[in-house]
Protein backbone atom coordinates (compact mmCIF):
# COMPACT_ATOMS: atom_id res chain seq x y z
CA UNK A 1 0.00 0.00 0.00
CA UNK A 2 1.71 3.52 -1.02
CA UNK A 3 0.86 6.27 0.87
CA UNK A 4 0.04 9.17 -0.63
CA UNK A 5 0.12 12.89 -0.32
CA UNK A 6 -1.47 15.22 -2.80
CA UNK A 7 -0.46 19.09 -2.70
CA UNK A 8 -3.25 20.99 -4.86
CA UNK A 9 -6.06 18.57 -4.10
CA UNK A 10 -8.96 20.72 -5.32
CA UNK A 11 -7.25 21.74 -8.36
CA UNK A 12 -7.95 19.71 -11.95
CA UNK A 13 -4.95 17.19 -11.74
CA UNK A 14 -5.38 16.78 -8.35
CA UNK A 15 -8.74 15.82 -8.64
CA UNK A 16 -8.20 13.15 -11.31
CA UNK A 17 -5.70 12.06 -8.47
CA UNK A 18 -8.03 11.20 -6.44
CA UNK A 19 -10.05 9.31 -9.14
CA UNK A 20 -7.20 7.38 -9.85
CA UNK A 21 -7.07 6.28 -6.11
CA UNK A 22 -10.83 5.44 -5.51
CA UNK A 23 -10.77 3.31 -8.02
CA UNK A 24 -7.28 1.31 -6.96
CA UNK A 25 -8.16 1.57 -2.96
CA UNK A 26 -5.77 -1.84 -2.81
CA UNK A 27 -2.77 0.02 -3.73
CA UNK A 28 -3.28 3.95 -2.58
CA UNK A 29 -3.85 5.36 0.74
CA UNK A 30 -4.46 9.11 1.00
CA UNK A 31 -2.49 10.74 3.94
CA UNK A 32 -2.32 14.12 2.96
CA UNK A 33 -5.13 16.34 0.71
CA UNK A 34 -3.45 20.21 0.55
CA UNK A 35 -5.63 23.44 -0.90
CA UNK A 36 -4.96 26.64 -1.38
CA UNK A 37 -8.50 28.22 -0.36
CA UNK A 38 -11.32 25.71 -1.47
CA UNK A 39 -11.98 24.47 1.90
CA UNK A 40 -15.62 23.26 0.77
CA UNK A 41 -14.22 20.82 -1.44
CA UNK A 42 -11.37 19.49 0.81
CA UNK A 43 -13.93 19.11 3.50
CA UNK A 44 -16.17 17.27 1.04
CA UNK A 45 -12.62 14.87 -0.20
CA UNK A 46 -11.60 14.41 3.63
CA UNK A 47 -14.90 12.57 3.91
CA UNK A 48 -13.96 10.04 1.48
CA UNK A 49 -10.11 9.55 2.72
CA UNK A 50 -10.65 8.91 6.70
CA UNK A 51 -7.03 8.81 6.97
CA UNK A 52 -5.93 11.90 5.20
CA UNK A 53 -4.60 15.40 7.56
CA UNK A 54 -5.52 18.36 5.53
CA UNK A 55 -3.86 21.93 5.23
CA UNK A 56 -4.70 24.73 3.39
CA UNK A 57 -2.62 27.61 2.36
CA UNK A 58 -5.32 30.66 2.64
CA UNK A 59 -5.61 31.21 6.72
CA UNK A 60 -8.82 32.10 6.81
CA UNK A 61 -9.74 28.73 4.53
CA UNK A 62 -8.22 27.18 7.23
CA UNK A 63 -9.83 28.65 9.98
CA UNK A 64 -13.21 27.58 8.42
CA UNK A 65 -12.08 24.08 7.81
CA UNK A 66 -11.34 23.72 11.79
CA UNK A 67 -15.05 25.73 12.68
CA UNK A 68 -16.65 23.07 10.76
CA UNK A 69 -15.69 20.10 12.92
CA UNK A 70 -12.47 18.93 10.88
CA UNK A 71 -9.80 20.68 13.38
CA UNK A 72 -8.39 18.04 14.54
CA UNK A 73 -7.01 16.57 11.23
CA UNK A 74 -5.60 20.41 9.82
CA UNK A 75 -1.91 20.31 9.76
CA UNK A 76 -0.27 24.23 9.62
CA UNK A 77 -1.30 26.68 7.10
CA UNK A 78 -0.03 30.21 5.02
CA UNK A 79 3.55 29.97 3.32
CA UNK A 80 4.77 26.69 5.29
CA UNK A 81 1.45 24.83 5.23
CA UNK A 82 2.66 22.45 2.55
CA UNK A 83 6.15 21.70 3.69
CA UNK A 84 4.25 20.70 7.25
CA UNK A 85 1.94 18.68 5.85
CA UNK A 86 4.40 16.54 3.76
CA UNK A 87 7.13 16.56 7.69
CA UNK A 88 3.85 15.20 9.70
CA UNK A 89 2.53 12.67 7.68
CA UNK A 90 5.95 11.37 6.19
CA UNK A 91 4.33 9.59 3.00
CA UNK A 92 5.95 7.18 0.15
CA UNK A 93 4.89 9.54 -2.64
CA UNK A 94 4.32 13.59 -2.86
CA UNK A 95 1.90 14.22 -5.70
CA UNK A 96 2.94 17.57 -6.43
CA UNK A 97 -0.19 19.14 -8.47
CA UNK A 98 -0.36 22.62 -7.46
CA UNK A 99 -0.04 25.54 -9.69
CA UNK A 100 3.53 28.28 -9.83
CA UNK A 101 6.67 28.36 -8.15
CA UNK A 102 4.84 27.52 -4.87
CA UNK A 103 5.44 24.17 -5.18
CA UNK A 104 9.07 24.34 -5.74
CA UNK A 105 9.78 24.47 -1.85
CA UNK A 106 7.52 21.38 -1.04
CA UNK A 107 9.11 19.21 -3.82
CA UNK A 108 12.77 19.87 -2.52
CA UNK A 109 11.65 18.93 1.41
CA UNK A 110 10.27 15.89 -0.04
CA UNK A 111 13.18 15.20 -2.22
CA UNK A 112 15.78 16.07 0.67
CA UNK A 113 13.82 13.59 2.73
CA UNK A 114 14.12 10.94 0.57
CA UNK A 115 10.60 11.00 -0.30
CA UNK A 116 9.56 10.71 -4.21
CA UNK A 117 7.51 12.90 -6.38
CA UNK A 118 5.34 12.76 -8.77
CA UNK A 119 5.01 15.62 -10.29
CA UNK A 120 2.75 17.95 -12.08
CA UNK A 121 4.13 20.84 -11.58
CA UNK A 122 6.06 22.37 -14.20
CA UNK A 123 7.56 25.51 -13.15
CA UNK A 124 9.05 23.82 -10.08
CA UNK A 125 11.35 21.88 -12.37
CA UNK A 126 11.66 24.99 -14.51
CA UNK A 127 13.05 26.98 -11.98
CA UNK A 128 15.00 24.34 -10.14
CA UNK A 129 15.33 21.07 -12.34
CA UNK A 130 19.30 21.02 -11.78
CA UNK A 131 19.17 21.55 -7.97
CA UNK A 132 15.94 18.95 -7.63
CA UNK A 133 17.69 15.99 -9.60
CA UNK A 134 20.69 16.42 -8.13
CA UNK A 135 19.01 16.43 -4.72
CA UNK A 136 17.14 13.47 -5.64
CA UNK A 137 20.19 11.16 -7.09
CA UNK A 138 21.79 11.95 -3.27
CA UNK A 139 18.61 10.95 -1.24
CA UNK A 140 17.56 8.01 -3.55
CA UNK A 141 13.93 9.49 -4.18
CA UNK A 142 12.36 9.49 -7.51
CA UNK A 143 11.45 12.60 -9.40
CA UNK A 144 8.31 10.83 -11.72
CA UNK A 145 6.30 13.26 -14.39
CA UNK A 146 2.52 13.66 -14.28
CA UNK A 147 2.41 15.66 -17.46
CA UNK A 148 0.97 13.52 -20.40
CA UNK A 149 3.94 14.48 -22.58
CA UNK A 150 6.42 13.34 -20.10
CA UNK A 151 4.68 10.59 -19.00
CA UNK A 152 4.46 9.30 -22.82
CA UNK A 153 8.20 9.88 -22.94
CA UNK A 154 9.07 8.12 -20.19
CA UNK A 155 7.57 5.30 -21.87
CA UNK A 156 9.25 5.18 -24.91
CA UNK A 157 12.67 5.56 -23.31
CA UNK A 158 12.00 2.79 -20.61
CA UNK A 159 14.24 0.07 -20.69
CA UNK A 160 16.32 1.84 -23.92
CA UNK A 161 19.64 3.50 -23.52
CA UNK A 162 19.88 7.03 -23.74
CA UNK A 163 22.79 6.93 -26.29
CA UNK A 164 20.58 5.27 -28.97
CA UNK A 165 18.07 8.41 -28.52
CA UNK A 166 18.26 10.98 -31.29
CA UNK A 167 15.54 13.31 -29.87
CA UNK A 168 12.44 13.68 -28.38
CA UNK A 169 9.63 15.26 -29.82
CA UNK A 170 6.71 16.89 -28.00
CA UNK A 171 3.49 17.06 -28.87
CA UNK A 172 1.01 20.13 -28.28
CA UNK A 173 -2.58 20.66 -28.75
CA UNK A 174 -1.96 24.58 -29.94
CA UNK A 175 -4.44 25.60 -27.42
CA UNK A 176 -7.82 27.72 -27.94
CA UNK A 177 -6.75 30.12 -30.38
CA UNK A 178 -4.59 27.75 -33.01
CA UNK A 179 -7.15 28.39 -35.70
CA UNK A 180 -7.51 31.79 -35.03
CA UNK A 181 -5.75 34.57 -37.68
CA UNK A 182 -2.65 36.16 -35.63
CA UNK A 183 -3.88 39.41 -36.44
CA UNK A 184 -6.82 39.50 -34.48
CA UNK A 185 -5.61 38.08 -31.32
CA UNK A 186 -5.28 41.95 -29.79
CA UNK A 187 -8.93 41.28 -28.82
CA UNK A 188 -9.49 37.71 -27.47
CA UNK A 189 -11.48 37.04 -24.71
CA UNK A 190 -10.86 35.98 -21.49
CA UNK A 191 -13.76 33.36 -21.93
CA UNK A 192 -11.88 32.22 -25.33
CA UNK A 193 -8.59 31.57 -24.24
CA UNK A 194 -10.00 29.90 -21.53
CA UNK A 195 -12.52 27.23 -24.36
CA UNK A 196 -9.64 24.63 -24.72
CA UNK A 197 -10.99 22.36 -27.40
CA UNK A 198 -9.56 18.68 -26.08
CA UNK A 199 -8.50 18.86 -22.41
CA UNK A 200 -10.24 20.41 -19.16
CA UNK A 201 -7.39 22.62 -17.55
CA UNK A 202 -6.61 25.09 -14.67
CA UNK A 203 -7.16 28.59 -15.92
CA UNK A 204 -3.61 29.34 -15.52
CA UNK A 205 -2.08 26.62 -17.89
CA UNK A 206 -5.15 26.44 -19.71
CA UNK A 207 -3.71 30.45 -20.79
CA UNK A 208 -0.01 28.85 -21.23
CA UNK A 209 -1.51 26.66 -23.48
CA UNK A 210 -2.79 29.33 -25.68
CA UNK A 211 0.50 31.28 -25.75
CA UNK A 212 2.63 27.66 -26.25
CA UNK A 213 4.62 29.21 -23.01
CA UNK A 214 3.42 25.56 -21.47
CA UNK A 215 5.34 23.67 -24.24
CA UNK A 216 8.10 25.99 -23.89
CA UNK A 217 8.32 24.94 -20.19
CA UNK A 218 7.38 21.22 -20.98
CA UNK A 219 10.75 21.42 -23.06
CA UNK A 220 13.31 22.65 -20.44
CA UNK A 221 11.46 19.67 -18.20
CA UNK A 222 12.14 16.95 -21.02
CA UNK A 223 15.92 18.62 -21.01
CA UNK A 224 16.14 18.15 -17.00
CA UNK A 225 14.10 15.11 -16.57
CA UNK A 226 15.49 12.94 -19.61
CA UNK A 227 19.04 14.49 -19.67
CA UNK A 228 18.89 15.42 -23.70
CA UNK A 229 20.27 18.01 -24.72
CA UNK A 230 17.98 21.01 -26.20
CA UNK A 231 19.17 20.90 -29.64
CA UNK A 232 17.47 17.29 -29.70
CA UNK A 233 13.62 18.36 -28.53
CA UNK A 234 11.30 19.42 -30.96
CA UNK A 235 7.85 20.66 -30.67
CA UNK A 236 4.62 20.09 -33.40
CA UNK A 237 1.49 21.00 -33.12
CA UNK A 238 -1.32 18.16 -33.18
CA UNK A 239 -4.49 19.85 -32.37
CA UNK A 240 -6.26 16.14 -31.39
CA UNK A 241 -4.32 15.45 -29.05
CA UNK A 242 -3.80 11.33 -29.38
CA UNK A 243 -0.03 11.25 -29.58
CA UNK A 244 0.76 12.71 -26.31
CA UNK A 245 4.96 12.63 -27.51
CA UNK A 246 7.14 10.61 -29.68
CA UNK A 247 10.51 9.29 -29.55
CA UNK A 248 13.06 9.68 -32.55
CA UNK A 249 15.91 6.82 -32.44
CA UNK A 250 19.57 7.14 -33.97
CA UNK A 251 18.47 4.29 -36.49
CA UNK A 252 15.44 6.54 -37.92
CA UNK A 253 12.76 4.62 -36.34
CA UNK A 254 10.37 6.50 -33.78
CA UNK A 255 8.15 5.22 -31.06
CA UNK A 256 4.84 7.10 -30.06
CA UNK A 257 2.53 7.12 -26.67
CA UNK A 258 -1.19 7.70 -27.71
CA UNK A 259 -4.10 7.97 -25.62
CA UNK A 260 -7.63 10.21 -25.48
CA UNK A 261 -6.94 12.93 -23.78
CA UNK A 262 -8.02 12.05 -20.04
CA UNK A 263 -5.17 12.39 -17.60
CA UNK A 264 -6.43 9.67 -15.24
CA UNK A 265 -4.11 7.66 -17.56
CA UNK A 266 -0.39 9.10 -16.86
CA UNK A 267 -1.88 10.00 -12.98
CA UNK A 268 -2.07 6.05 -12.59
CA UNK A 269 1.06 5.72 -14.47
CA UNK A 270 2.91 8.30 -12.11
CA UNK A 271 1.46 6.95 -8.93
CA UNK A 272 2.32 3.26 -9.50
CA UNK A 273 5.83 3.36 -11.06
CA UNK A 274 7.78 1.39 -11.60
CA UNK A 275 4.62 -1.14 -11.45
CA UNK A 276 2.47 -1.25 -13.76
CA UNK A 277 -1.79 -1.72 -11.86
CA UNK A 278 -4.59 -3.25 -13.92
CA UNK A 279 -6.83 -0.78 -14.69
CA UNK A 280 -10.68 -0.24 -15.81
CA UNK A 281 -9.43 2.85 -18.23
CA UNK A 282 -9.68 1.83 -21.94
CA UNK A 283 -8.68 3.30 -25.35
CA UNK A 284 -10.17 2.47 -28.34
CA UNK A 285 -7.83 3.09 -31.22
CA UNK A 286 -10.96 2.86 -33.34
CA UNK A 287 -12.44 5.92 -32.07
CA UNK A 288 -9.61 7.79 -32.57
CA UNK A 289 -9.36 10.85 -35.11
CA UNK A 290 -7.71 11.81 -38.35
CA UNK A 291 -3.96 13.03 -36.76
CA UNK A 292 -2.43 15.48 -37.93
CA UNK A 293 1.22 16.85 -37.12
CA UNK A 294 2.06 20.33 -38.01
CA UNK A 295 5.50 23.07 -37.52
CA UNK A 296 4.72 25.76 -34.69
CA UNK A 297 3.78 29.31 -36.21
CA UNK A 298 6.70 31.41 -34.48
CA UNK A 299 4.00 34.21 -35.63
CA UNK A 300 1.42 32.71 -33.69
CA UNK A 301 2.89 31.74 -30.79
CA UNK A 302 6.17 34.24 -29.96
CA UNK A 303 6.04 33.55 -26.24
CA UNK A 304 7.10 30.18 -26.90
CA UNK A 305 10.54 31.29 -28.69
CA UNK A 306 10.69 33.52 -25.63
CA UNK A 307 11.11 31.03 -22.90
CA UNK A 308 13.24 28.61 -25.22
CA UNK A 309 15.64 31.80 -25.33
CA UNK A 310 16.07 31.73 -21.76
CA UNK A 311 15.67 28.05 -21.59
CA UNK A 312 19.35 27.95 -24.06
CA UNK A 313 20.67 30.72 -21.41
CA UNK A 314 20.70 28.85 -18.34
CA UNK A 315 21.12 30.34 -15.50
CA UNK A 316 18.17 32.20 -13.64
CA UNK A 317 16.75 32.94 -17.01
CA UNK A 318 14.01 30.24 -16.65
CA UNK A 319 13.15 31.42 -13.57
CA UNK A 320 12.66 35.33 -14.98
CA UNK A 321 10.68 34.06 -17.81
CA UNK A 322 8.29 31.74 -15.13
CA UNK A 323 7.87 34.76 -12.90
CA UNK A 324 7.31 37.37 -15.61
CA UNK A 325 4.27 34.69 -16.90
CA UNK A 326 2.76 33.80 -13.83
CA UNK A 327 2.52 37.43 -12.91
CA UNK A 328 0.94 38.16 -16.91
CA UNK A 329 -1.01 35.34 -16.93
CA UNK A 330 -2.63 36.63 -13.74
CA UNK A 331 -3.25 40.28 -15.25
CA UNK A 332 -4.60 38.83 -18.14
CA UNK A 333 -7.08 36.66 -16.09
CA UNK A 334 -8.21 39.76 -13.96
CA UNK A 335 -8.68 41.97 -17.44
CA UNK A 336 -5.76 44.00 -16.36
CA UNK A 337 -4.18 43.95 -19.53
CA UNK A 338 -4.94 42.41 -22.98
CA UNK A 339 -3.73 38.38 -24.29
CA UNK A 340 -0.62 40.15 -26.42
CA UNK A 341 0.31 41.84 -23.72
CA UNK A 342 1.44 38.96 -22.04
CA UNK A 343 3.64 38.59 -24.55
CA UNK A 344 5.22 42.36 -24.11
CA UNK A 345 5.38 41.60 -20.32
CA UNK A 346 7.94 38.54 -20.59
CA UNK A 347 9.89 40.46 -23.33
CA UNK A 348 10.29 42.99 -21.26
CA UNK A 349 11.71 40.95 -17.68
CA UNK A 350 14.06 38.82 -20.13
CA UNK A 351 15.66 41.94 -21.43
CA UNK A 352 15.39 43.78 -18.51
CA UNK A 353 16.07 41.73 -15.11
CA UNK A 354 19.62 40.85 -14.84
CA UNK A 355 20.91 37.25 -15.52
CA UNK A 356 22.75 35.42 -12.88
CA UNK A 357 24.08 31.75 -11.99
CA UNK A 358 22.05 29.72 -10.04
CA UNK A 359 23.79 28.14 -7.44
CA UNK A 360 20.98 27.66 -4.10
CA UNK A 361 16.58 27.19 -3.86
CA UNK A 362 17.76 31.24 -1.98
CA UNK A 363 19.10 32.23 -6.01
CA UNK A 364 16.05 30.80 -7.37
CA UNK A 365 13.73 32.65 -4.77
CA UNK A 366 15.47 36.14 -5.22
CA UNK A 367 15.24 35.94 -9.14
CA UNK A 368 11.56 35.20 -8.25
CA UNK A 369 10.55 38.02 -6.05
CA UNK A 370 12.74 40.22 -7.97
CA UNK A 371 10.94 39.56 -11.20
CA UNK A 372 7.73 39.94 -9.92
CA UNK A 373 8.47 43.73 -7.98
CA UNK A 374 10.12 44.89 -11.32
CA UNK A 375 7.22 43.51 -13.27
CA UNK A 376 4.54 45.22 -11.30
CA UNK A 377 6.77 48.71 -11.16
CA UNK A 378 7.05 48.54 -14.75
CA UNK A 379 3.62 47.62 -15.60
CA UNK A 380 1.68 48.51 -13.07
CA UNK A 381 0.06 44.99 -12.02
CA UNK A 382 -0.50 42.87 -9.38
CA UNK A 383 2.56 40.51 -8.81
CA UNK A 384 0.48 37.90 -7.25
Amino acid sequence: MKRIVVLGSTGSIGRNVLDVVERHRDEFELVGLAAGCNDELLASQSVRHEAAMLTLSDPSAAARLRKSGLGARVVGTGDGALVDLIEHTAPDLVVNAVVGFVGLRPTMSALSAGISVAIANKETIVTGGEILLTTARESDATLTPIDSEHVAIAQCLRGERLEDVDSIILTASGGALRDRAPETLDAVTVAEVLAHPTWEMGQKITVDSATLVNKGLEVIEAHWLFGVPYDNIEVVIHPQSIVHSMVRFVDGSIMAQMGEPDMRMPILYALSYPRRVPSDLRNDVRRFPDMTFTAVDAERYPCFELVIAAARRGGNAPTIVNAANEVAVGAFLSGEIAFRAIRDMIAAASDEVPWSSIQSMDDIQQTDQETRRWIGKKFGVATG
